[in-house]
């Protein structure tokens, strides 16, 4: 007789009254019946929703909760009767059909709550070892208090099994368990650009339980599993804005003056056009040894898609600039590096996309006439609508073209060192349509018209070369172009023409000048 089982049979008891039996029989059979709808037709309408199948069984477990005492007592704590075997095996039934039903609801519920906040893949996973723990703890408690089967070997023989199997397992758990946990977190989704600490840097193809696909921009896919995601350093590129910071570091000559290196890369930054004016970028110094000095370059840009044009721009614009400034960059393991010549007007000339077709002869003549002038932040080269009166080259600093209209000033050129500027107003006799502006502090060449008359008067073959370059280019003097009306100029046959005529105009100036 089972411990459980406390009526004893007495003189009075031996034979029960034949309406109390039938009474607990169709109790019994009242609560089967409930129990199998409880768990036979949810599984025959599985198109119930989630919230239908848990009211149900909460409905169902309300009623048994009621109807149960009146059979055996609580079905935490069953009495069952000591009747036939098969009787209460019946009950036994029953009682665990009341525990699985009660653990249903209680996941039903848990599920409900959790598939309302989100319903992606890991919270879904998350519900389901929910509903695994409860069910396995339900049958363990069926087994042990409805049954009355000890359980306390399997127990132990079921902990170290999970020992075993933890440490077997250890590696792949972590990453699954790390996957659960950046799945729910969600710092980072497919298609984000994720940089990882380690230097993986790229898009987030996949994502699965055990690990991340990132594709590289080596046209690569890097394989970080979980565990490590979990616990590295990430950076979301896509997170909340599209704009991208970036920072570029350069190691000039440590010889070089500090202020000339500041000088000259902060102009190289100006003269960019593709990092984003807000936030704006800056130049630091970060760093000094004895072979070299540090400098950083940090900017933004609109996206990443343009991360990388803006980065060849810089280092392109970065390295015009220091060779005007005649500053190198620093060699490792050397304290002392060759020192590097700064441009002289004839090279300027050389260099231009104008003038650097004409031969070296009256290019130098032209040279012997340039005058330097300086400009600070803020003063202008040439005005809009002023008359032209001399050309420009550009020997350090970065100079700003731009167009006004009123109400508005439009961007139309940033003129970095070796760029000329005014040739084609001078030629033409045409009004400036755009004002020249130091964005830094600027040093220019200045050719005035007379000194090229008088260079003309010196060595008659300049007219030639001028007309020559009239001929051979017109692509070189797009730059130029940004301060004039350019739709007459576009072609060759009337810039030739106003070429010729300034010629001209500059040989009948020319004897006056010298009587």
């Amino acid at each position: 007789m089972c411990a459980r089982d406390r009526r004893v049979l007495g003189p009075s008891s031996r034979i029960a009254r034949p309406e109390v039996a039938v009474d607990a029989h169709s109790l019994l059979l009242s609560a089967t019946l409930i129990v199998a709808g409880a768990l036979i037709l949810p599984l025959l309408f599985r198109g119930w929703p989630l919230w239908g199948r848990a009211a149900w069984n909460i409905v169902a477990l309300v009623v048994l909760t009621i109807l149960l005492p009146r059979i055996f007592g609580s079905p935490v704590l069953p009495h069952f009767h000591v009747g036939p075997a098969n009787v209460r095996f019946w009950e036994q039934l029953v009682d665990a059909g009341w525990w699985t039903i009660a653990a249903r609801s209680a996941v039903g519920v848990a599920r409900l709550v959790v598939m309302l906040e989100t319903r992606s893949r890991e919270t879904r996973f998350m519900s389901d070892l929910i509903a695994g723990a409860v069910y396995i703890s339900t049958a363990l408690v069926v087994v042990n208090f409805v049954f009355g089967v000890p359980i306390g070997g399997l127990l132990a023989t079921s902990g170290v099994l999970a020992i075993i199997l933890g440490l077997a397992l250890q590696s792949t758990l972590s990453d699954v368990f790390s996957g659960i946990a950046v799945g729910i977190e969600k710092p980072y989704r497919t298609g984000d650009l994720l940089w990882v600490e380690g230097g993986v840097e790229g898009h987030v193809v996949q994502v699965n339980w055990r690990s991340t696909h990132i594709a590289t921009g080596q046209n690569n896919i890097a394989i970080v599993p979980n565990s490590v995601m979990a616990k590295a350093r990430l950076v979301n590129y896509t997170l909340r804005t599209t704009a991208r910071r970036e920072t570029i570091t350069v190691r000039l000559d440590p010889g070089a003056s500090p202020e000339d290196c500041m000088a000259a890369l902060v102009a190289a930054v100006a003269a960019s056009r593709m990092p984003l004016d807000t936030p704006a970028a800056g130049v630091s110094a970060v760093g000094l040894q004895g072979d070299g000095a540090t400098y950083e370059i940090s900017f933004s840009v609109a996206s990443s898609d343009k991360l990388g044009a803006a980065r060849t721009e810089l280092f392109a614009l970065v390295q015009r600039h220091l060779r005007h400034a005649g500053i190198g960059l620093a060699v490792a393991g050397q304290a002392t590096v060759p020192r590097l010549p700064v441009p002289t007007p004839a090279e300027l000339l050389q260099q231009s996309n104008l003038f650097g077709m004409i031969p070296d002869s009256q290019r130098n003549l032209l040279a012997e006439k340039l005058v330097e002038i300086r400009l600070g932040i803020g003063n202008t080269l040439i005005r809009q609508h002023d008359k032209p009166e001399a050309l420009f080259l550009v020997a350090s600093g970065t100079v700003e073209i731009t167009s006004d209209t009123p109400g508005l000033s439009h961007v139309l050129h940033r003129m970095s060192p070796g760029g000329s500027l005014g040739a084609i107003g001078l030629i033409t006799g045409a009004p400036y349509v755009a004002t020249a502006t130091a964005l830094t502090p600027v040093r220019a060449y200045r050719l005035d018209g007379p000194a090229i008359a008088e260079a003309i008067r010196t060595s008659p073959g300049l007219a030639t070369a001028l007309e020559e370059l009239a001929l051979r280019s017109q692509a070189a003097i797009a730059e130029d172009l940004a301060s004039h009306q350019d739709g007459e100029l576009a072609r060759p046959e009337l810039f030739l023409t106003r070429m010729r005529s300034f010629l001209h105009r500059l040989s009948s100036d020319t004897p006056r000048r010298s009587a």
